[in-house]
């Protein structure tokens, strides 16, 4: 029973010795790689490449399609940067009308706290208008590019892997007659998926 009761207090030393070593010792080339730190790429990486956008649809007595597809790269954790672009299609039904309305911009964001992030963004569109007379009958159309400058900020819920959907509340400083928003701010929800 003695010599039981060595082995097993040789064991417990010796394990308290082997946790108290200091890790320099090891000499697995795994072990090294874990302990340098990643080096910094200096290049293009597409693992920091992102897209996503919207979709919008609307059917009744006015139908709409808005297609916003986007793509974006992070420089950081935090900020990041894109390209979007835009098609939008109405119909009317009274009176009977229908327009294509296309175009895009670039746009930067920021993540502030956890979630939340702040957006800036340049969209230029070009518009199609119509001019009526007072009994809604079309006397003229034209076609018309509108410069729109967004500013706000939003949230972020995690959907898994590099996935995210996105809603945001955004405030056109730029906005005039022309506007195609009939309000301002305007609220926006997409998905942004990481590559």
């Amino acid at each position: 029973m003695r010599r039981l009761g060595t082995i097993v207090t040789l064991i417990l030393v010796y394990s308290l010795l082997c946790l108290g070593q200091d890790d320099e010792f090891k000499t697995s080339p795994d072990a090294k790689k874990a302990k340098d730190p990643p080096k910094k790429s200096s290049g293009f990486d597409w693992d920091k490449v992102y897209i996503g956008g919207g979709l919008g649809l609307q059917f009744g007595s006015t139908t709409i399609v808005d297609v916003s597809p986007m793509v974006g790269y992070r420089f950081s954790e935090d900020l990041s940067a894109g390209v979007s672009i835009s098609y939008l299609y109405w119909a009317v039904r009274n009176p009977s009308l229908n327009s294509s309305t296309y175009g895009g911009g670039p746009f930067v964001r920021y993540i502030v706290y956890e979630n939340v992030f702040v957006h800036g963004e340049y969209q230029l569109l070009n518009s199609e208008y119509f001019i009526l007379d007072q009994y809604n009958r079309l006397l003229d159309t034209f076609r018309e590019d509108v410069h729109y400058l967004w500013i706000g900020g939003g949230f972020r819920q995690h959907l898994g892997g590099n996935s995210y959907l996105m809603l945001m509340a955004l405030y056109n400083l730029n906005d005039s007659e022309l506007s195609i928003y009939p309000i301002n701010p305007i609220i926006r929800a997409g998905i942004n998926i990481g590559l």
